[in-house]
């Protein structure tokens, strides 16, 4: 499981241009679980690579600075 960095996460979503709502039935993914991810919450490796594709951006530049995944 990992974390993503708050601010990170909050601002490639804003960068993509797509809403939570939106990136949650792209991925079909439950809107909890991309709050969750967008929050700072556990996620699956998973489920943060499917995130990071969708909003055109590296797994790792989502993460808290220093983890490597």
């Amino acid at each position: 499981c990992m974390n993503f960095n708050i601010k990170k996460a909050k601002c490639a979503l804003v960068r993509s241009g797509k809403t939570q709502v939106q990136l949650s039935r792209e991925l079909i993914l439950s809107r909890p679980c991309i709050s969750r991810a967008m929050n700072g919450g556990s996620i699956t490796n998973n489920t943060a690579r499917r995130i990071a594709s969708a909003l055109g951006v590296t797994v790792e530049s989502l993460l808290e600075d220093g983890k490597e995944y």
